[in-house]
Formats: structure tokens, sequence, C-alpha cells
């Protein structure tokens, strides 16, 4: 679950990656929209919404199938706050009908 923690954007609450800091806070902005949290993708500063996507979705499969397991690890707790960061970002990147923020970066 570490390196989630690590790909986060937006207001670092709880932060445990001493050199990881606040990013991206304004994204969305200019949209009147909250588009700060969300992951980055392989190491820059851009968050592709349909990759994002893909890993909520195999990250919710894992928790079905692997969720004892990972309850043992005692690290179910943090796969689902993982997971909700990213369906935080995805509900925002959708405000209404016919509109989906599928790239954000920038700000």
């Amino acid at each position: 679950m570490q390196f989630f923690d690590i790909q986060k954007s937006g207001k670092l609450v709880d932060n445990k990656i001493s050199w990881r800091g606040d990013s991206a806070l304004k994204d969305g902005n200019e949209a009147k929209l909250d588009l700060s949290k969300g992951l980055y993708d392989a190491g820059d500063h851009i968050k592709f919404g349909f990759p994002m996507a893909f890993t909520a979705t195999v990250l919710s499969w894992a928790i079905l199938e692997y969720g004892d397991q990972m309850a043992t690890v005692k690290q179910l707790e943090p796969a689902q706050e993982n997971l909700r960061w990213i369906t935080d970002y995805l509900i925002n990147a959708h405000p209404k009908d016919n509109v989906l923020y599928i790239q954000v970066f920038g700000s």
C-alpha cells in the first residue's frame, strides 16, 4: 500500500512518506472543482483518469478477494483509504452529465 501513498496528489493528511509533500492543491480551480486528490502516474505530475479508474478496479477486486488476508497483515484499512482517495477524485472529475476530466496537470 505504500506505493499508493507515494503516488498521491493533494493535501496529504497523516502522510507516511517523509519526503513527500502536498501537491496540486489548485487542480480544478479554473473549473470550480476540487481535483486535487488522485494518483500520479509514471513518476510525473499528471493525473490520468482512465489508468486511475483501472487502478481503482483492480484495488477493489483485491479487497474483495483478499480482504481477510489484508486485514491479517493490517493492510485492509490502508487499501480502503487508498481506494477512497482515488474514488473521491473520480467522482469530482465527473461533475455533471457528459463532462469528465480525464487528464489533469499543470497547477
